[in-house]
């Protein structure tokens, strides 16, 4: 992978989840998809892969739809949350707190 992953471990079910179903699409294709990168950016789980297909794409953007009410540190439901310097992640209350993010409206 190019560039790795760049995300806390509460959304590895999600990706261990989405991993088995690329699997699949793979092993049926067999067009050489990898993963280029999984990240969370702006809250949200992003993933990147070699090729992308209305298959792919639909099912990534299904996972990282679910991101956003998972917290990225334990798994927890969660909300998107903010420092004051416009820092987001999706972080359940009791992370939200600890590491100073707040709520904010949707």
């Amino acid at each position: 992978m190019a560039f790795g992953f760049d995300c806390g471990r509460g959304w590895f079910p999600l990706i261990y989840e989405l991993l088995d179903k690329l699997q699949a699409i793979e092993d049926r294709d067999k067009r050489g998809l990898f993963l280029t990168q999984v990240k969370e950016k702006f809250g949200e789980l992003r993933v990147y892969t070699s090729y992308d297909t209305d298959e792919i794409f639909d099912l990534i953007q299904e996972y990282c739809e679910k991101s956003r009410s998972v917290c990225e540190i334990c798994g927890a439901p969660a909300s998107l949350k903010m420092t004051a310097f416009r820092w987001y992640r999706t972080l359940c209350d009791k992370h939200g707190k600890e590491m100073g993010y707040v709520d904010i409206e949707e």
